[in-house]
Parts: C-alpha cells; sequence; structure tokens
C-alpha cells in the first residue's frame, strides 16, 4: 500500500512540473489536459496493481481500473500507456492460464509495438507471446517468437529482453528434448541476469538448469539448482517460483523414489499454486502428487489427483501435462484390474503424444525447408560466378600442391634429424649403461688387493679360523656382486646382505676392527623397496678407507636406508676425520674416488630420466654442522621404487 502511495505521489509530482514548463511556453490547451490524461491513467494503472495484489484470486485481469486507463489512453492516443496496459493484463491472463484471453492481449501490445516502431516494446511483446506458446505447447510458434525477440533486443542491446529470449529458447530446446542445449541457453542467460544483479532472472535460470539435468537423470545435480532456486526466490518472496521449485523438488524426489519427501514438497506447491489460481501449476501439482500416490500402490488417491490434473491441462491446452496424466491414469486403473478404463486413458495418452509428435515433425520439416531454400540460392550465386571460382580454384591447386611438397621435404628432413638424434641418444644412454654394469661388476682394485693381502697374512700367521671365515664372506661377496650387476634394481634386502659381507670382510682387515650398523626401516622393507645394486658402496669404501682407517681404533659406521614421503634416503656416516682429511690423501686415492663419485652421479641422471623424478647427492664434513662432531656423511636421495613399477629384476 505505502509503495503504490509514493509510486502516485511521485508521478503528480512528474507531471505537475511538466504541466507548469508547458503552460510557459505554450498556452495551446492541449498540452495540459494530455499531461492531465497522462497523469490520470499512471494513477488508474497503479490502484490496479495494488488492488490486484491483494485480491488476485477474486479479482478480474482487466478489472475496471484498467478498462478507465485503456478509454482514457485510447482518447489521448497514448500508445506507450495502452501497451503498457495491454501487457499487464496479457500476464495476469497467462498466470490464471486463460490463454486464449492472454494472446488477444498481448497481439494488441504487438501491434501497437509494431506500429510505433518501438524495439523495445516489440521484444517484451514476443517474448511474452513465446511464453504463451511455450505453455500450450506450440513449441515452433514459441521458438519463432523467442528469436525475433533476441534479435531486436541485440539491435537495441536490451539485456533484460536478451535474458528472457535465452531463456525462452531454453524451454522450448527441453520440449524438444535437447538438453544439453537448453543447460547452455540457461547458463547464458544466469550470466546475464547475475551481471544485472537480477535475482528473479537467477531463479528462473537456476530452476530451468535443474529441469535439464533431471530430464538427464542427473538428479543430484537437478536438486542442487532447485534449492538454488529456491533460495533465490524465497529472497525475493516470489510464490510463484516457490512453487515452481517445490514442484520440481516433488518430481526429482518421485524419481529418486523417496515418495514421502515428494509428497510434502508436492502439497506445499499445490497449496500456492490454489492460492494463486495459476491452474497450469495446479495441473502440475495434481499430476506429480497422482504420480506419487501411483508409486505408494495407493491407485484411489492417484486417480483422483490424476483426473483433477488431467482435466485441467485439457482446458487449457497443455498437452504434455495431459499426456502423462493420462499416461498415469492407465495405469493406475491396470494395476486395479479395470482394464476398460485403463485402455481409453492409454488411447488419449497416445493420441496426446502423437499430436506432440506431429508438432515436432512439422518444426523439424521447416527447418529442413528453411536450409533447402539457402543451400538452393547459394548455388544460383555459385552458378553465376563458375568461372571466377574455377580459376580460383586452379590457383589454389598450384598452391596447395606446392604448399604439400614442401610441407612433406620439410618433414622428411625433420624425421631424419629426430632419426639421427635419437639413435645417438640411444647410443650413449647404452654406453651409459654399459659402464654401469661395469662399475658394478668390478670391485676396487685396492681393495682386491687388500683382502688378498690379509688372507696371505692370516695363511702366514696359520690362523685358519679367520682365513677361512674371510674366504667364505669373500666368495659370497663376489658372487653378490657379479649376480646383481646384471639388473637395474635388487631388493633392499639383497643389497643389505651384500654390503654386510663387504663390511665384515672390511672389518678383519683391522685390528681393533670398526663397528657398523645398517638401518633401514620396515616400512621400506615390508613395501618390498628395490634399489640400484651397490649405489652407496663407493661412499662406505671412502669412509673406511680415508675416515675410520687413520684412526687406529673405536671406528664407527652407520648406514641408513629410510623412507621419505615418496623418497628414499641412503646415507653413510661415520666418525671418522671428516672428509676435510682429503687433503692428505694420495693423488691415486682422490682420483678414484672422483671418479667412483662422476659414476655415481651419472647413474642417478639416468634415473633421474627415467622415473622424471629429481635425484640428489650431497657429501659433507659434520664439523661444518656442529663443531663438536667429527666425520663425514654421504646423502643420496632418489625416488621410491617398488618391485611392482621398477624395471629390474623383480
Amino acid at each position: 500500500m505505502i509503495k503504490y502511495s509514493l509510486f502516485i505521489l511521485l508521478s503528480i509530482l512528474f507531471f505537475s512540473c511538466k504541466h507548469q514548463q508547458t503552460a510557459s511556453e505554450d498556452t495551446n490547451s492541449s498540452s495540459p489536459k494530455f499531461s492531465e490524461d497522462s497523469l490520470m491513467v499512471v494513477q488508474l494503472i497503479a490502484q490496479s496493481k495494488e488492488t490486484y495484489s491483494e485480491n488476485f484470486s477474486t479479482q478480474e485481469p482487466f478489472d475496471n481500473y484498467l478498462k478507465e486507463a485503456e478509454d482514457i489512453a485510447q482518447r489521448s492516443e497514448s500508445n506507450h500507456h495502452l501497451f503498457n496496459i495491454y501487457t499487464l493484463v496479457g500476464q495476469r491472463y497467462r498466470n490464471k492460464s486463460y490463454y486464449s484471453e492472454a494472446m488477444l492481449m498481448l497481439k494488441k501490445a504487438l501491434e501497437i509495438a509494431e506500429n510505433s516502431e518501438n524495439i523495445y516494446f516489440q521484444t517484451r511483446a514476443y517474448n511474452q507471446i513465446g511464453v504463451i506458446y511455450r505453455r500450450i505447447d506450440e513449441n515452433p510458434q514459441a521458438l519463432d517468437m523467442h528469436m525475433k525477440a533476441l534479435q531486436l533486443a541485440e539491435q537495441c542491446n536490451d539485456s533484460l529482453s536478451i535474458s528472457k529470449a535465452i531463456n525462452g529458447m531454453g524451454n522450448v530446446s527441453i520440449a524438444m528434448e535437447r538438453h544439453h542445449s537448453a543447460i547452455e541457453y540457461f547458463q547464458r542467460g544466469f550470466k546475464i541476469s547475475r551481471k544485472m544483479d537480477n535475482t528473479l532472472g537467477m531463479a528462473i535460470n537456476t530452476n530451468n538448469i535443474g529441469e535439464a539435468y533431471m530430464k538427464l537423470n542427473l538428479l543430484d545435480s537437478a536438486m542442487h539448482y532447485f534449492f538454488l532456486s529456491l533460495d533465490y526466490n524465497t529472497k525475493i518472496n516470489s510464490r510463484v517460483g516457490q512453487s515452481i521449485c517445490y514442484n520440481c523438488i516433488g518430481k526429482a524426489y518421485v524419481a529418486k523414489h523417496q515418495n514421502r519427501l515428494a509428497l510434502d514438497y508436492l502439497v506445499k506447491a499445490l497449496d500456492i499454486n490454489l492460492e494463486l489460481e495459476d491452474r497450469m501449476l495446479i495441473s502440475v501439482s495434481y499430476t506429480q502428487i497422482g504420480r506419487t500416490y501411483l508409486n505408494d500402490k495407493l491407485p484411489n488417491q492417484a486417480i483422483e489427483h490424476l483426473k483433477k490434473g488431467l482435466k485441467i491441462a485439457l482446458s487449457i491446452g497443455s498437452k504434455y501435462t495431459a499426456e502423462e496424466a493420462a499416461s498415469l491414469l492407465s495405469k493406475a486403473y491396470e494395476d486395479k484390474q479395470i482394464f476398460k478404463q485403463s485402455l481409453e486413458y492409454y488411447k488419449l495418452s497416445t493420441n496426446l503424444r502423437d499430436s506432440i509428435l506431429n508438432e515436432k515433425n512439422i518444426f523439424h520439416m521447416a527447418s529442413v525447408e528453411a536450409k533447402y531454400n539457402n543451400t538452393l540460392q547459394q548455388l544460383q550465386i555459385d552458378e553465376l560466378n563458375k568461372e571466377a571460382l574455377l580459376q580460383k580454384t586452379l590457383l589454389s591447386k598450384q598452391r596447395s600442391m606446392i604448399a604439400a611438397i614442401i610441407t612433406i621435404v620439410l618433414v622428411l628432413i625433420l624425421i631424419a634429424v629426430l632419426f639421427f638424434r635419437q639413435s645417438r641418444f640411444r647410443s650413449r644412454y647404452k654406453s651409459l649403461q654399459f659402464q654401469q654394469r661395469l662399475l658394478r661388476s668390478q670391485m676396487n682394485p685396492h681393495f682386491i688387493f687388500n683382502a688378498l693381502s690379509a688372507i696371505q697374512v692370516f695363511i702366514l700367521e696359520n690362523d685358519m679360523t679367520k682365513s677361512s671365515e674371510f674366504l667364505a664372506h669373500f666368495s659370497k661377496l663376489m658372487r653378490h656382486v657379479l649376480r646383481s650387476s646384471n639388473y637395474d634394481f635388487i631388493p633392499v634386502q639383497e643389497e643389505v646382505e651384500m654390503l654386510q659381507y663387504y663390511l665384515k670382510i672390511q672389518q678383519l682387515r683391522f685390528s681393533p676392527p670398526f663397528t657398523f650398523d645398517i638401518v633401514f626401516s620396515d616400512e621400506v622393507k615390508n613395501n618390498k623397496t628395490v634399489i640400484p645394486p651397490m649405489l652407496i658402496q663407493p661412499f662406505i669404501e671412502n669412509a673406511i678407507e680415508h675416515g675410520l682407517s687413520p684412526l687406529g681404533g673405536g671406528g664407527k659406521l652407520i648406514i641408513r636406508i629410510l623412507k621419505n614421503k615418496n623418497n628414499l634416503v641412503l646415507e653413510v656416516e661415520d666418525n671418522g676425520l671428516g672428509i676435510d682429511y682429503n687433503d692428505q690423501l694420495s693423488k691415486s686415492d682422490k682420483k678414484h674416488e672422483s671418479m667412483a663419485i662422476k659414476i655415481t652421479q651419472e647413474r642417478l641422471d639416468i634415473l633421474e630420466k627415467d622415473t622424471r623424478r629429481k635425484t640428489q647427492l650431497e657429501i659433507f664434513d659434520k664439523k661444518r654442522k656442529d663443531p663438536f662432531e667429527r666425520g663425514t656423511i654421504a646423502r643420496i636421495i632418489l625416488p621410491l621404487t617398488t618391485q611392482t613399477n621398477s624395471n629390474g629384476k623383480h
């Protein structure tokens, strides 16, 4: 009440100012009269809206206020007011499903818009007429109306009308069972509505997206958009929008076979629709409630509601809803074993379905005919320009042939270059593999010489126990080394066993012997982890020869094999003199150590290329981190590899 009073007051002030300006500029008596007439029409329209919103169930759509406003507008030849009156009445008739009366009003509005060449009015009228055609399932005509509205709206950059036209085309696409196209239309409409901050437009488009997803049987997606639309409609307190959402949510729960939940929402929708007197939505509600009762094996309640839905659908010309209701009635009577009634409703359902399909076929034929006419015109144009096109074609062929030859030559050159580079890469790769295997199959000559010297000493000292133990460990170590050199990866347990033989041999060479500890977690063992063989042996040898040997006693060596996320960490730690002591090494020892580190780095580089994951090698003196510590740590980080994804032995 307050908002309409405010609207009338503002209108009075506006037209009073307009009247004063006109009177001061022109003494013609017709100008003041025209301003007074316009003001009267605005007041009558506002009064009609206020009264209709309070009593729409009993108020006539074309009430006395609007009839009086029409009479004044016709006398003053105010096309603007006449257009607004007819579109308002048309919408009221449409919302109550009186489609003939609505079409009559909207065609009057369209005639005014076309005669006055007002593009904005034309887009509004075409969109409104398209909605009516959609409601009575005249989809070809509906599509034609929305297409015209879209073309005109794009000319005048009317975003609201563009959004409505796109939404209408999406609804037609759903009716034509082109659901993916419909979703694209609705998403475009939603973006435009969101940009304009049009909550009603966002509510309509999200609900329509949900309906398209439900047609595709994507029920969870459909429910998401239905509840989103319900939020928008609740925000703007749109009773019609809430009713539509309740109906859609109910249908989705029916499809999910959750009939109790479905019935709750469908009854809510029916209450609102009866209040609004929207016969189309009332028909949909009755039909869906009937479907729910039928799913619950309650045919009597189903028949009661389905008959109401069918009667209303037939009276307003809604063929889709009528066909659905008739089909469900046929099934309900079949469940009750009343086959005569079931057959009658089945025939009615079939006739309605055939009528809908015929409309689709007519639309398809019209589309094909339009395409044929376009093709015929194009052929005529092509015939007129045949000679010119022929010359262009010959020239184009020659250019294409030259381009093809050049392309072939370039491709052949490229293939040759790639083949040559690939061959070089394979040769280098094989060379590196052979180097790796050679490194794995050979031990440090110093170690072998020292080992044999130690055996000789034990034999000369007649220490048969140590000699036998030394030879046993040495032979087992050699067997492991030779066997593992044929594989890229071996299990962690085998590597640990090989290192144990190696370290026991080294212990026998020293008096007093150093101590060692090999740590590897159960997680690594249980995961069947594999590693490249003899990868850390050079660093163990360096630790013994250059770290522990100068100590004379009390040496300790710790070897760790641990998992860190998706990496395997190998560490060799000693408590020797540290890496800085290398300054005192002989040149030959330095050379061997440097070569071993270089080849180990190459092995890691190849592993990095094979796995496409980073590897890392670092050697540092413990004093650099803690002045009170001594010794060296060599750490290798490489990708964690298991028996299932390695290309080695297992």
